[in-house]
């Protein structure tokens, strides 16, 4: 009747991840090592950073089993003027950082005492974290009315993280933990079409209060707030579709000290699509579109008393998930972007594919530098703030081989690029490279296969201190088999198999912090099988 419900949950489990070779790429290492000394015209560098800090391992990744489990129940009340519903969501996470990621006890104010006096230092760190989310929705519809629909979605979630140590002794303890409470909620409303112009209007609500306790955090306790009043309206009449859009925001970051952040955005854009046929279109949009800075973008390892980096260096604390000490800026202002884009799409016919190809300038464009420094082995970086362009192009195309009444068959081929450099000079470092691949669809009645390859190219277009990574060629395949139960329509068995980097490829992701400590799985296979009803 008007009343729906609904149930899921799922667990999971895996080892460490196996790869090919060594997990941590040695010569990297040494060679950034190598490269920060020579730009900074230091000769202190030793070589030593990889046998004080860590020992590597082949064949797998140390410490990256994962444990995770989860699950949602949720029910609505449905009727022909709108509806009502309320979910739950629980979500619990056990994870390991790589070796190199998270670096201690190599100096003596990292070191721990067990019961007995002894120096213990910590061997390795595993991430426990945990969220529960309330979320409601309600929706009521209206007719003869310039108000189509009213639209609420509310969200409450309660999420933490705990770092916990595992020291060599086998004791355990928790190194910081992070907190983060908050709600969210948006509002739309609908109105009914006026002429050619159809369109909605909405205001977006959130407040978050994040915390770190312990003796890693890097980022002061805040309370951050937003608030965003949107629209967008859309015009259509023969071959041509417009839309506009609009979004004021208003950010404010409470750090309990005297640097406090407060600003006022605004965000602009249009679009025009045009039907050249029934089956294609061309598409042109600009836009310009300011995005606040983060708490931690601001406030990391700053002292909210006077809003500058600690004075003394031993005071700096890692960010577990990229090894840095990173540290922030409070004197960061909005970025600014402007942006052009033109496409072509055909969505029909044995020929359909889409390309685009785009022009950004973005003022005040915030991003993490290295800056050369090192405190005992481990690297800084400050967020800073430059002009950049990114220019860019992707494209799909897709080729119906054949079609009968049993099968069919579908050739995808596809590639994207991007170059983004500062208005200064130079290349913004960690920018994926660029790409090319194909996919082979094959369907029955019954039944499907699909090959995918895709090459990643070779990346040298890096920034100052950063090194050039690899190219690598990743294959999968996937297939499946699928048959009705119980006569037509009142179930389905589905078996599949899926393989992916079935070349053992050696992936180190260039916009990966880590890349160099943990590259990304080697071959791997799934088998699984699928009941739906």
């Amino acid at each position: 009747g008007s009343l729906g419900f609904h149930l899921d949950g799922f667990k999971r489990k895996n080892n460490n991840f196996e790869v090919k070779g060594f997990a941590i790429d040695e010569f990297a290492v040494e060679a950034l090592e190598e490269l920060v000394a020579t730009r900074l015209d230091n000769e202190s560098f030793e070589g030593e950073h990889l046998d004080e800090e860590f020992s590597n391992t082949k064949g797998y990744i140390e410490n990256s089993s994962a444990e995770a489990s989860g699950g949602t129940a949720g029910f609505s009340y449905v009727t022909d003027r709108g509806l009502i519903g309320f979910s739950i969501s629980e979500l619990e996470n056990n994870y390991g950082l790589p070796p190199g990621a998270h670096a201690h006890g190599e100096h003596e104010e990292d070191e721990e005492e067990d019961h007995d006096g002894s120096e213990e230092e910590v061997e390795f760190v595993r991430i426990n974290m945990n969220q529960t989310r309330y979320d409601f929705k309600g929706e009521l519809s209206f007719s003869n009315s310039w108000i189509e629909s009213l639209n609420a979605n509310i969200g409450i979630t309660d999420y933490q993280h705990k770092e916990l140590e595992n020291f060599e002794n086998g004791a355990t303890e928790v190194g910081t933990l992070f907190k983060n409470r908050g709600a969210e909620s948006r509002f739309t409303l609908n109105h009914a079409p006026i002429g050619d112009w159809a369109g909605v209007w909405g205001l977006q609500l959130s407040n978050t209060d994040f915390s770190a306790i312990g003796e890693e955090a890097f980022v002061p306790k805040s309370e951050i707030e937003a608030q965003g009043l949107f629209g967008v309206e859309r015009f259509t009449r023969g071959n041509l579709t417009g839309e506009l859009g609009l979004r004021l925001e208003r950010n404010r970051i409470d750090a309990g000290g005297v640097c406090d952040f407060n600003e006022t955005s605004n965000s602009f854009s249009g679009s025009l699509l045009y039907d050249v046929t029934t089956q294609s279109n061309l598409l042109f949009s600009v836009a310009r579109s300011q995005r606040a800075p983060s708490v931690e973008e601001l406030y990391s390892n700053v002292a909210t008393t006077d809003c500058m980096r600690f004075a003394d260096n031993e005071q700096l604390v890692l960010h577990a998930a990229t090894n840095l000490l990173e540290v922030g800026n409070p004197s960061l202002d909005k970025e600014t972007s402007q942006n052009i884009e033109f496409g072509f799409r055909r969505h029909a016919g044995i020929v359909t594919g889409e390309f685009s190809t785009y022009y950004n300038e973005i003022d005040d464009y915030i991003f993490l530098d290295l800056t050369g420094e090192e405190v005992h082995g481990q690297a800084i970086a400050s967020y800073l703030s430059r002009d950049v362009i990114f220019k860019g192009a992707e494209a799909e195309v897709s080729f119906e081989l054949f079609e009968s009444s049993s099968s069919s068959a579908v050739l995808s081929v596809f590639g994207d690029v991007v170059n983004a450099e500062f208005k200064s000079g130079g290349n913004v470092p960690r920018i994926p490279p660029a790409k090319v691949g194909a996919e082979l669809r094959y369907f029955g009645n019954n039944w499907s296969m699909h090959l995918h390859a895709t090459r990643v190219t070779r990346q040298d277009d890096v920034g100052v201190l950063e090194l050039e990574t690899d190219s690598y060629t990743l294959l999968s395949v996937y297939a499946d088999y699928h048959w009705q139960t119980g006569g037509a329509g009142n179930g389905e068995v589905k078996v599949f198999m899926r393989g992916d980097n079935l070349f053992d490829e050696e992936v180190r992701n260039h916009a990966s912090f880590l890349k160099n400590f943990a590259p990304e799985p080697g071959r791997g296979f799934t088998l699984g099988v699928r009941y739906e009803y």
